[in-house]
């Protein structure tokens, strides 16, 4: 059995006072920022695959890739989206093994996208709440597709 020590009845009354620190009022250093954690996994139940998935937050800069994916440029020269296995092409950046590591290549992509929609869609809007996309994000981007585009086609 432990006992814990720390207790006001086991605590000298001679014990110095911790250091007093100036009060930032919660704004924090840009030290403090920098050494946030860079790897969070959480683990989604997912009953359509009969078991559980862990998932990393995507980084500021993977989700910026993901985004970057979702637009190509066409043949006449104009973005377009490219929503295709936009599910599977996510949850291959998000799903981790135990160690962070990705648990999917980008070759497993189509095998993905080819599961049964539930599952897929189930881990894929726990990415969606853990990286903070929104429905809004995705129009975001395709509104700004369709103003690229209306833009180009109205020079003559």
């Amino acid at each position: 059995m432990t006992e814990n020590l720390d207790t006001p009845e086991n605590v000298p009354a001679h014990t110095p006072a911790a250091p007093v620190q100036a009060d930032t009022g919660g704004f924090l250093s840009a030290r403090e920022i920098l050494e946030q954690p860079t790897l969070i996994i959480e683990v989604v139940d997912v009953p359509e695959w009969k078991g559980k998935v862990r998932l990393k937050h995507l980084s500021a800069k993977e989700r910026d890739d993901f985004e970057t994916s979702m637009v190509t440029m066409g043949r006449n020269g104009k973005q377009k989206l490219n929503n295709a296995n936009f599910r599977a092409r996510l949850v291959q950046m998000a799903a981790v093994n135990e160690d962070g590591t990705n648990l999917f290549t980008r070759h497993d992509i189509r095998t993905l996208g080819d599961l049964p929609a539930a599952g897929l869609q189930r881990v894929f809007n726990k990415i969606n709440e853990m990286s903070a996309f929104t429905e809004d994000d995705l129009k975001d981007l395709t509104e700004d597709l369709d103003e690229n585009q209306g833009d180009d086609s109205s020079s003559a």
